[in-house]
């Protein structure tokens, strides 16, 4: 395993439009399998992990890309949490908008709840010391518990932390983003008084127009990733701030009068300077001012 920089460390996963520039990168073997890792900054404090190009390892010991349904989610946050010992983790999402009226294409969301659609659970239980009520010495994980605890101490520190880091983006990017309702410069990406839900489908395809009329119902956003990585961390008590990037408006809700396809590749640029902008700054930050030229972004699920 590489040697990594001093605590507090944290991680950062993005999709597969953000890349990794160098060669600071090593693999770390799991119970659930191996992980690709990289550091974001100089002092490897900042751990990252690409969830495409992460756990489907070929025999020439390279990445080869996981399409959602098929990324080894067990594998990439033990990596992180356990083999990395980060205590916290910041997660980069493409998404949809179910509610393109209050929260348009080319937006940026901070999500703090979630729903999940694939039937099939998402745990750690029944393979690791995972479910107690009581955490005996030395164990690590929990299975009963209030997922997305909006009064979780630990959650509210982590939103602050990470909100605190981005400060500094909103004003660089200011033109290439649009404010979802109630969304202000000093609450952004959250959006204050409201509980954004995260809608995790299976994928890999794109929801059907009735789907998406069913979870307008329920959510906000739609992605197919980030539920899982959530559910994960949270056993593992550790907190997870998931910031989405609305690039297109879900199946049949695009207003655009060329359709939701040239709505979706008119947003990606901008969205593209807008997610490397804060991943330079989360890692600036987070690195506490340690070099960051290692990180290349553009939005993916």
């Amino acid at each position: 395993m590489a040697s990594l920089g001093p605590m507090p460390r944290f991680g950062l996963i993005g999709g597969s439009g953000v890349q990794v520039k160098g060669e600071d990168s090593w693999t770390v073997e799991t119970p659930w399998g191996k992980c690709i890792l990289a550091a974001l900054d100089s002092q490897r404090r900042v751990v990252f992990a690409n969830r495409h190009f992460c756990t489907k390892v070929n025999e020439q010991g390279k990445a080869d890309y996981a399409p959602p349904h098929e990324v080894n989610f067990k594998a990439l946050i033990w990596a992180l949490v356990v083999n990395s010992e980060c205590t916290g983790v910041v997660a980069l999402s493409s998404t949809g908008t179910l509610h393109p009226e209050t929260i348009p294409v080319g937006s940026v969301v901070a999500a703090n709840d979630y729903y999940m659609v694939n039937p099939q659970p998402v745990t750690f239980w029944g393979h690791e010391k995972i479910g107690s009520f009581e955490i005996p010495a030395g164990g690590v994980g929990r299975m009963h518990y209030s997922p997305a605890n909006p009064q979780d101490e630990a959650r509210l520190a982590w939103s602050s932390r990470v909100q605190t880091a981005l400060h500094g983006v909103l004003a660089a990017v200011r033109e290439k983003v649009k404010f979802a309702q109630g969304q202000t410069a000093s609450s952004w990406p959250l959006i204050p008084q409201k509980e954004t839900v995260y809608v995790n489908t299976v994928g890999p395809r794109f929801e059907t127009r009735a789907e998406i009329r069913s979870y307008r119902g329920i959510g906000d956003i739609v992605g197919m990733t980030c539920g899982n990585e959530w559910i994960l961390c949270e056993e593992l008590q550790v907190p997870y701030f998931v910031i989405c990037f609305c690039d297109n408006a879900c199946n049949g809700l695009s207003t655009h009068p060329q359709g939701a396809l040239q709505e979706y590749l008119e947003s990606k640029a901008a969205i593209g300077e807008v997610t490397s902008a804060i991943v330079y700054q989360l890692v600036e930050e987070l690195s506490k001012g340690a070099a960051s030229g290692y990180a290349d972004a553009a939005p993916s699920a």
